[in-house]
């Protein structure tokens, strides 16, 4: 299991277990669905919203850490 992987079902376990399901099913997060990655961006990017900021509106570790997660799902790519 990648550690990519891994983090995103720690995560999503938290933060949208149904998602967190899906993911389980596979060895990669690539083999998900495109819709279904495209739902898991979005809970990142809430979550980045709820907690990943700091009282700047800066980036935090964590929040850094969830978009290293998003770029991980393979969305920008062709």
């Amino acid at each position: 299991m990648s550690d990519a992987r891994k983090r995103l079902l720690a995560i999503l376990s938290e933060v949208a277990p149904t998602l967190a399901a899906e993911l389980w099913t596979v060895r990669d997060v690539r083999e998900l669905p495109r819709a279904t990655r495209e739902a898991i961006c979005d809970a990142l990017g809430h979550e980045a919203a709820r907690r990943g900021l700091d009282a700047d509106e800066a980036p935090t570790d964590y929040g850094r850490e969830l978009d290293g997660l998003i770029t991980a799902l393979g969305l920008d790519e062709a």
